[in-house]
């Protein structure tokens, strides 16, 4: 099987650094993501799909048949790796199932590195979070394999390589074969727990033992990312491109019910009417779920996309429950209940600034003359991404100003106040779109057309380059204020009038600004996705005073509950670092920016200065 021939390619991709998914017989495989100074061994007399999978997530694993002699290839491999690492890590794993036992078995010998074998104990102690009976017990052995094989390697030859083998029986609590029962949802998180455990585990021996080109534990994870993974991400974004979910939930009557909204003396609730629905929702969910996300092997990819696919099958839901009250429930299943925290902020707001500005002489632009000024933050963005079509367009067919993926849409009756203009330009440009444009250079489609619940931290980050450029006006924080109260207003079971009456009587909102406010929070059957303007300007605010950095959050479309994620694969190398817009290197946005670490309330942001 691993003759003198298969050998040498294998070690001449490991030191050329060339990836290996070498098939073997029986449903077997050897992998190599890169080279690593460890590896996952698992052999089987019957192949276990679902044991299989842990070793899966790993960036280097061995998924053997019992019967095949893997001596050679085994031995290559320490000679190969300890010789370019210093030393290689072998850990063998095999299931435990007797008597249902929650007892993982580590086999290592006596003088095994104190933080290696602590890396073992701290994990499976938090473990104990998903499964509190679980626990470990520890063996000092030569013997380090299952009972009924031979061992992987001679123990002194090993130890004239610089080679550790340790030996891990896993008890297979995710599974009760005399029912014949899979725990599917809890397989997942023991599959993520344990790949990190196994991650950390080599981390501390190769930091002690190897010249080690890794700062930190999560390096050690995949970087490349399998077809299946790939195919699984593009089928998932196919999807949700083609819901033009809010173009289907906001009404195309919307100006001319404000006619009669007014004619009727704000006395009779407006009727909504939306665009045909073209799209079968129940087919379109059959469709989600044939996309085969339990073959993912990567926990963390898995995990996002999963997730992406729960929001986008509530969505469809919404569809079809457009114009009921159903649509508001599933509204605030997807966007989750307001904050009170978001609330209190909003009030805040409102009271600090209780009536609109109207300011007296004000200096506006047209569409062309903010066009030209657009151009030049356009130019850079071209700059930076030279394979991308960033424009402007001056259009008929929209309102104000928005951004359509790489484009600038600005409408052709466009006025807006020159104060606001830099603003705009950084609100639209420097944030959608250039996260867009980062989003685009990565390898897979989510992180442009967004991750589950990405709107927050996106809305919070543009809001805070208007607060950063001193460009954030009191008319503009009281609308993020108005939204997140009419939000509060529909889930508390107010009517469309009361929610307006609100906003214009008891907030002094005037009459046309709180009607769209409620129109759009009433959309629908009930939309409550208004609060996270405000709910993500308060996040991303926190997230700053508390030193989080920066940069990380212009990679792509994504939420604050990601950040974790995006950092592991940052780290894994799978996605690349992000060009960052270029007003965060002005001396005043500098400034503001020390500012808001060290707190500063939310009545304080307008027209920040030092």
């Amino acid at each position: 099987m691993f003759n003198e021939e298969v050998l040498d390619r294998l070690e001449n991709d490991l030191k050329n650094a060339t990836p290996i998914n070498e098939s073997l017989p029986n449903g077997g495989v050897l992998h190599f993501d890169k080279i690593v100074p460890y590896i996952c061994i698992y052999r089987y007399t019957e192949y276990d799909h679902y044991f299989s999978g842990l070793l899966k997530t790993q960036a280097a694993y061995l998924i053997v048949h019992s019967t095949i002699d893997i001596y050679p290839l085994v031995e290559r491999l320490a000679d190969t790796i300890s010789t370019k690492l210093n030393a290689f890590l072998i850990i063998e794993m095999w299931p435990l199932s007797l008597n249902n036992t929650s007892i993982f078995s580590l086999k290592c010998p006596d003088k095994t590195s104190p933080t290696t074998i602590g890396a073992f104990e701290d994990g499976i102690q938090e473990m104990k979070s998903l499964y509190p009976e679980v626990s470990l017990n520890i063996s000092r052995t030569n013997k380090r394999h299952p009972t009924h094989l031979k061992a992987l390697l001679d123990i002194k030859k090993s130890k004239n390589n610089s080679t550790l083998i340790l030996g891990l029986g896993v008890p297979t609590i995710y599974h009760r074969p005399e029912e014949n029962q899979i725990f599917s949802l809890f397989y997942r998180k023991f599959t993520t727990k344990l790949s990190e455990i196994l991650k950390r585990v080599a981390f501390e021996f190769i930091r002690v033992q190897t010249s080690n080109p890794y700062n930190h534990y999560l390096m050690l994870g995949k970087t490349n990312i399998d077809k299946l993974t790939l195919d699984a991400d593009k089928m998932l974004a196919n999807i949700s491109e083609g819901l033009s979910f809010l173009l289907r939930t906001t009404p195309v009557n919307s100006f001319k019910e404000w006619e009669q909204f007014k004619k009727n003396k704000f006395l009779k609730a407006p009727s909504f009417a939306y665009r045909l629905i073209s799209i079968d929702p129940e087919r379109e969910k059959r469709a989600l779920y044939d996309i085969p996300l339990e073959d993912v092997d990567d926990p963390t990819i898995a995990y996002i996309l999963r997730d992406k696919r729960l929001e986008i099958e509530k969505q469809l839901t919404m569809l079809e429950e457009r114009g009921t009250d159903n649509f508001r429930y599933t509204s605030e299943s997807l966007y989750g209940t307001i904050d009170p925290k978001v609330i209190d902020g909003a009030i805040e707001i409102l009271n600090a600034y209780p009536h609109p500005e109207v300011p007296t002489d004000i200096d506006t632009l047209d569409c062309k003359t903010f066009a030209s000024k657009a151009q030049e933050e356009i130019d850079y963005l071209k700059q930076l991404f030279p394979e991308l079509d960033v424009k402007f367009e001056i259009r008929d067919d929209v309102a104000g100003i928005m951004v359509s993926e790489t484009t600038l849409l600005i409408s052709d009756t466009l006025s807006v106040d020159i104060e606001r203009c830099d603003a705009l330009i950084q609100h639209e440009v420097a944030t959608h779109i250039l996260t867009y444009c980062n989003g685009k250079k990565q390898p897979f489609k989510q992180m442009y057309a967004g991750f589950a619940g990405y709107d927050q931290l996106q809305e919070g980050l543009a809001v805070l380059a208007e607060v950063l450029v001193g460009g954030l006006k009191i008319n503009r924080l009281r609308l993020l204020a108005g939204r997140v109260m009419a939000a509060n207003s529909l889930v508390s079971g107010a009517s469309f009038i009361e929610t307006f009456n609100l906003l214009h009587k008891k907030y002094n909102f005037i009459d046309k600004t709180a009607y769209y406010i409620s129109m759009r929070v009433y959309r629908g059957g009930g939309l409550t996705k208004d609060a996270v303007y405000l709910a993500g300007l308060m996040e991303v605010l926190e997230y700053i005073k508390e030193g989080g950095e920066l940069g990380i959050l212009y990679a792509g479309k994504f939420s604050m509950n990601h950040i974790e994620l995006i950092d592991e694969l940052m780290r894994r190398q799978v996605l690349k670092e992000p060009k960052l817009p270029r007003f965060l290197n002005r001396p005043d946005v500098q400034k503001n920016l020390e500012i808001l670490r060290k707190g500063i309330p939310l009545n304080k942001l307008i027209k920040l200065q030092l």
